[in-house]
């Protein structure tokens, strides 16, 4: 069994990696610059961040593997790029999981660039890696949707899927040991933005108003379809399934 720190073991993804791991048996710990961040019962937590690099080295003693999983959309390059420098410093000779997304060599959005400067500096680096890239999931669209509007390209499409899937083939990874880049995970449907709208408003009774822009800079390479991975729909639960999981108290369903 390996022993495991997951950076982001507290957010969407982090948070169902963390209770596989730790309920196939590997010892789990959590790096958070909370205090006292929510960990399942069997997890260890430890205060630090990986922007500064503070309380790596002792999150890190005794582990095996660590899982970056955290998303820094909020400080992008601090998170991103100067926590991956961080890492590799204080990482040595660890097996190092990172969890990317479809496109990111390919696509202008500017945390998509981010992140394909990190898959680069692990390439680049004599760390033991493991790159995974996943489409968008659920949560991601479901929150963008719920806004109340979203920006719309002419030939606008994605691919959601389920974080909870995603976290299966991470545990995999993590017990498979380096695998380089491993292929792509997305969900099993390429949905419209409309289609996408139109399927949560009959399962909320919300509505999205879609405000059609021109396909120029970063919109264009979404409207090509730069984020989507069709050929690898590793995915099971579609969005309709998955809204339909969901539990919204006081909202009632529009057929």
């Amino acid at each position: 069994m390996a022993e495991v720190l997951v950076i982001g073991g507290t957010g969407t993804l982090g948070r169902l990696l963390v209770e596989e791991l730790r309920d196939r048996g590997h010892g789990v710990g959590v790096l958070s610059r909370s205090a006292s961040p929510p960990v399942p019962a069997g997890v260890t937590a430890w205060q630090g961040d990986v922007r500064t690099g503070h309380g790596l080295a002792r999150a890190l003693e005794g582990t095996d593997t660590v899982v970056q999983s955290v998303a820094g959309r909020l400080r992008l390059r601090a998170t991103e790029v100067a926590g991956m420098a961080n890492l590799l410093a204080a990482a040595g000779h660890r097996h190092l999981v990172y969890v990317s997304i479809v496109g990111v060599d390919r696509h202008r959005f500017p945390y998509y660039r981010a992140k394909w400067q990190v898959e680069q500096m692990l390439e680049g680096s004599q760390a033991r890696w493991t790159i995974q890239r996943a489409t968008q999931f659920h949560q991601l669209l479901d929150t963008a949707l719920g806004t109340g509007w979203l920006v719309r390209t002419p030939h606008l499409h994605f691919q959601p899927v389920d974080p909870a899937e995603l976290a299966l083939r991470l545990a995999d990874l993590v017990e498979a040991g380096p695998s380089g880049r491993a292929p792509d995970v997305g969900g099993p449907d390429v949905l419209s933005v409309e289609e996408l709208a139109e399927a949560r408003r009959k399962a909320t009774g919300q509505r999205t108003r879609l405000l059609r822009v021109p396909a120029v800079g970063f919109l264009g390479d979404f409207d090509r379809g730069m984020h989507l991975c069709p050929d690898h729909r590793v995915g099971r639960v579609t969005w309709a399934a998955w809204l339909g999981s969901q539990v919204r108290p006081g909202v009632a369903r529009q057929d």
